[in-house]
């Protein structure tokens, strides 16, 4: 148990956290466990996990300065994306393979605000070494998750517009299910083998387990974060290049005559839709950019122990300890709000006062619904 306890302690020992100094307005550099409101202290012989006591200072269960905010964005993450996942349910329209992938996405999302934030919050407050580890392998497994489904998603996209023709002989509901559980899979994987090497009690195990977690750091950063984003640019410079030469295309072949208004106008509003469409992924893929660099960069301070960083409050917690949690809440929020399908079918489910005012919005907000198809471009 003690080996457990010391491995779990190497672990979460590898990810910056901090503790606000009330007196100086200034956050710290700690190696203890992830959260703003962590020390350094080390804990008595008597430790059993719990860690209410560390040194001369009591942890808090509670800080309502620093606490209520993550705490509500909880509750909206659960909400949105519990949205998502009914709407899909609910609605056989939306059941495309594009959707299927934003569903698995949410699932992924929905794990921030039921485990990420919880148990972050009661790391910063207790010290709990097992907490502390939860905290930290499902932020590195959401992390992982995000940037693959948004992968996969941009791959989905480029596909149906430079391959439309050969789409649904490519993307098959096979190729889906495999995809997916190889996003589950790889995400879980990633952030359990850290648990590998976090075994021992002695100070050269402590060492080699430093060495493997900063070449872990480094390696998960590359492939998860560098290496995506690349492959990703370079998606989006395509498709966006397609749909540009498509558009110049319908005006080069399409005379203004009355005979090619009607196949002129319905070949711009689909290409509209692909280019509405791909922007919505690309804002997520931004999203996750702007959210998550911070975490990495601040990772990477670890790397070099003597380096010091000792920034305002108010900069840690704006631009290091809530920015993480803004993609699982901005995530469903792009396709509920902004993805034609989705939005279309959203006042069904908030409309609860009877039948006939359902119907009566329905008549007045007419929903447009797509065949497997349409929905290769245009949901």
């Amino acid at each position: 148990m003690a080996e457990l306890q010391i491995g779990i302690l190497l672990l979460t020992a590898k990810q910056p956290c901090f503790r606000f100094e009330k007196k100086t307005g200034t956050i710290t550099n700690e190696k203890m466990t992830e959260g703003p409101r962590s020390n350094n202290n080390t804990p008595n012989d008597s430790e059993s996990g719990s860690g209410e006591n560390y040194g001369d200072e009591e942890i808090g269960a509670f800080d309502a300065e620093f606490d209520t905010f993550p705490i509500v964005l909880a509750i909206f993450i659960i909400a949105v994306n519990l949205t998502v996942i009914i709407l899909f349910i609910r609605h056989r329209t939306l059941r495309s393979v594009t959707n299927s992938f934003l569903v698995s996405l949410a699932g992924s999302d929905l794990l921030a605000g039921l485990c990420g934030i919880p148990a972050t919050l009661y790391c910063s407050a207790t010290h709990s070494f097992t907490t502390c580890a939860i905290s930290n392998l499902t932020w590195r497994f959401i992390s992982v998750s995000t940037v693959v489904h948004i992968l996969l998603v941009s791959v989905d996209r480029y596909i149906a517009i430079t391959h439309a023709m050969r789409y649904h002989n490519i993307v098959t509901r096979r190729a889906f299910f495999a995809l997916i559980s190889l996003a589950w899979f790889m995400a879980a994987f990633v952030s359990l083998i850290q648990l590998s090497w976090q075994v021992g009690r002695s100070e050269e195990a402590a060492e080699t387990a430093e060495k493997f977690q900063k070449t872990y750091d480094l390696a998960t950063f590359v492939l998860f974060f560098v290496i995506p984003l690349l492959v990703m640019a370079y998606i989006y410079i395509r498709i966006f290049s397609t749909v540009r030469y498509h558009e110049k295309r319908i005006w080069r072949f399409h005379s203004p005559s009355d005979q090619h208004f009607s196949a002129k106008g319905k070949e711009e509003s689909h290409n509209y839709a692909q280019r509405k469409t791909v922007t919505i992924f690309l804002a997520m893929l931004v999203i996750f950019t702007v959210c998550w660099l911070p975490y990495f960069i601040l990772s990477f301070q670890e790397l070099n122990a003597q380096q010091t960083f000792d920034p305002p409050a108010w900069v840690l917690y704006v631009f290091y300890y809530y920015p993480r949690y803004f993609t699982s809440f901005l995530n469903p929020l792009m396709y509920i709000f902004r993805k034609r399908d989705f939005k279309e079918l959203l006042p069904r489910l908030i409309c609860k006062d009877g039948k006939a005012r359902c119907e009566s919005r329905a008549n007045t907000t007419p929903t447009t619904i797509y065949s497997n198809e349409q929905c290769t471009t245009n949901c």
